[in-house]
């Protein structure tokens, strides 16, 4: 089973040129049986939304749930994350195992601490990526206050799948190798159609994927492989 792991639409994610159909679509005929939804949750974004917090949280679900309209007629799984900013830079996270009411208990994530996210997360049985930790205008953040890397970040305008570019993507795998315990995530941080196909996991089709709960672990298990290009495995190789 292959799955993309990091994905935007351009319903909620205004830097996405991608309708969430058209996404899920493009991403099933890339060979992709899932996809993870993982718009942008952030301050710039949430705060143009009109209404409360409430109305705010469902205005930025539309793109997830379009595509989950859309999974059964495609013939792709579409499940939920999000990619959250948080404050005092512009560093991202990616949050894996919630589901949507999460946001509706928590509709400013995006205003707490590494260290406040990184609680609550896994008081909901969640785990913590750092998104392209090593892009040019972001820098690793504390590696105790995450669970994982994004060691391949897939999108063309930062270089794409290779260690070139912005990405730093070889940076990133080294970041998450000086570090045992962190688990490693690849993504194509799809925002255009071009992204697609850059990055994610495959797993055996044996292996258990229903809902946004069985990504956790997933994500911990051995099972795991990462799509990432050779030149990366041979960082991995030493």
């Amino acid at each position: 089973m292959k799955i993309e792991m990091h994905a935007h639409t351009a319903e909620v994610s205004p830097c996405a040129r991608v309708k969430a159909k058209d996404m899920i679509t493009a991403s099933k005929k890339g060979g992709y049986d899932a996809v993870v939804i993982t718009d942008h949750f952030n301050n710039y974004i949430l705060e143009s939304f009109q209404g409360d917090s409430r109305q705010r949280v469902k205005r930025y679900l539309r793109g997830y749930e379009i595509a989950k309209e859309y999974e059964q007629e495609v013939g792709i799984k579409v499940l939920f994350g999000v990619e959250v900013n948080i404050p005092g830079g512009r560093e991202d996270f990616l949050v894996y195992g919630i589901t949507p009411d999460f946001l509706f208990e928590f509709p400013k994530l995006y205003k707490l601490s590494q260290k406040e996210l990184f609680k609550v997360a896994h008081e909901a049985n969640a785990l913590v990526f750092q998104a392209h930790p090593c892009r040019d205008y972001c820098q690793p953040l504390d590696p105790y206050l995450m669970d994982g890397v994004e060691v391949l970040n897939g999108n063309f305008l930062h270089g794409g799948p290779s260690i070139g570019g912005d990405n730093n993507n070889d940076k990133a795998l080294e970041f998450a190798l000086s570090y045992n315990h962190l688990l490693h995530v690849s993504g194509s941080d799809t925002h255009n159609y071009e992204d697609i196909g850059g990055g994610g996991i495959i797993i055996p089709d044996s292996v258990i994927l229903e809902k946004e709960e069985d990504l956790p672990e997933i994500l911990k298990g051995k099972q795991l492989q990462l799509i990432v290009p050779e030149e990366l495995w041979r960082i991995y190789n030493g």
